[in-house]
């Protein structure tokens, strides 16, 4: 038998030779004098392979496995039109959130922030105790609702932009909130895209003038941004007004909007392919994957696809769904989704009848959803691919059984328990 030492450690003896490398094996020292096998240069040889495999399945066995998907903390956003549904929900499975970021926020110049008129200082005092209660932070969501190109000038101006970010930061010390969620898509979805070169360093300005603010303060700064596709600034790499790459430093989180893929016409809200490429595209832009968070969609829209006759003047267009009342439509229409594995959602299809009495049509119409299947596989993709957290939209959205997955995915916030790997 042959031994290489520094493969493995192996002692001397009398029932074999040694030699320092592969380099020193030499027809005379393959074979042994007195060889114990049939075949004598090819069973040497043969030795010799098996010993290396050995040693290289020893060296293997003694490089640790890489760790496995630790849980991930889940944070969620909540709109007011549901807040009644959101309390609900808090009640029941808030244990399992770590942050809550209330949509009641509105910026309408650099100095004036509002907050939604349908909205009682009662009510919302009440979800903010009940949201506190549950173990989560306070984390309010302030959009954008100026007109378009109204926000890019307040951040052109040096003294207007940090009118803002005093604004912002005066509100969140008067109610106490653990820290702010920018919501600015009006950049994306309303200013013309000639213009995002010019806003890109404006934003980059503004995030982390805002982030040193409220990190002095001791509170956090997140973000929600529209998707990126790649790295580049072309048609093609999605929303890149934003700079994931250069306002990460100055941030606690980048929640990326990785959904509503469809809204024209009838398909999927957010198919898991373009779910991955949005994660691939901000893991290679930002360095530190703990601060991406995903957002995860509870919702669906319903089309109609078809129409015969001729409808009443109000009929209805396009309409929303949740996890939530998905069953109720469900069972008024009798129709029976079926899951789609590739783009992790489900669909189905009806005919509806509308009529004022003057005009009458049936409309074929089809409804794609996240269920809580697709749910779940979403969450379990960040914790695969060691996101910071993802973000439910929406609270009040929830199904029972997307909180029995989230019960097997999620960490609890303050748990002492060790992270631990459930499998998908």
């Amino acid at each position: 038998m042959i031994a290489i030492p520094h493969i493995v450690d192996v002692p001397a003896g009398r029932d074999h030779r040694q030699v320092k490398s592969l380099t020193d094996l030499r027809t005379d020292n393959l074979v042994a004098t007195k060889p114990r096998r049939r075949g004598g240069l090819a069973a040497a040889a043969s030795v010799v392979v098996l010993a290396l495999a050995a040693g290289v399945a020893i060296a293997l066995r003694r490089d640790p496995p890489p760790p496995p998907p630790i849980d991930i903390p889940v944070d969620a956003w909540v709109p007011y039109f549901v807040l009644p549904e959101a309390e609900a929900s808090l009640a029941t499975n808030g244990r399992l959130l770590r942050q809550v970021s209330p949509v009641w926020y509105s910026a309408l110049g650099a100095t004036t922030i509002t907050i939604n008129q349908q909205l009682t200082p009662e009510a919302t005092a009440q979800f903010i105790a009940a949201t506190r209660a549950a173990g989560a932070k306070v984390v309010p969501s302030i959009a954008d609702d100026m007109d378009a190109g109204g926000m890019a000038a307040v951040l052109a101006d040096p003294a207007t932009r940090a009118a803002h970010v005093a604004a912002i930061a005066d509100l969140a010390a008067a109610n106490d909130y653990d820290g702010i969620d920018i919501d600015y898509e009006k950049f994306a979805f309303a200013d013309d895209r000639a213009t995002w070169t010019t806003t890109r360093p404006l934003w980059l300005d503004f995030v982390t003038e805002l982030g040193n603010r409220l990190h002095a303060d001791g509170r956090t700064l997140s973000v929600s941004v529209p998707y990126i596709k790649d790295k580049g600034r072309t048609d093609d790499s999605g929303y890149w007004v934003y700079d994931y790459g250069g306002m990460a430093p100055h941030v606690d989180q980048i929640r990326i909007l990785a959904y509503d893929y469809s809204t024209d016409k009838a398909g999927p809200i957010a198919p898991m392919w373009f779910v991955k490429q949005a994660i691939s595209a901000a893991k290679k832009a930002v360095d530190d994957d703990s601060k991406l968070v995903l957002g995860v969609a509870l919702y669906g829209y319903n089309w109609p696809i078809a129409t015969v006759g001729t409808c009443p003047p109000d009929q209805e267009g396009k309409t929303s769904v949740s996890q939530r009342n998905i069953d109720e439509l469900l069972a008024k229409r009798t129709a029976t989704p079926v899951h789609d594995p590739v783009t992790g959602e489900s669909s189905f299809t009806y005919q509806l009848q509308a009529t004022d009495g003057t005009t009458t049509c049936t409309q074929t119409r089809e409804v794609h959803y996240v269920d809580a299947e697709g749910s779940r596989e979403r969450i379990d993709l960040a914790r695969t691919e060691r996101l910071g957290a993802v973000s439910l939209w929406a609270l009040g959205f929830d199904s029972p059984a997307t909180w029995q997955n989230i019960g097997q995915l999620a960490r609890v916030p303050g748990s002492t328990t060790p992270a631990t790997s459930v499998a998908p």
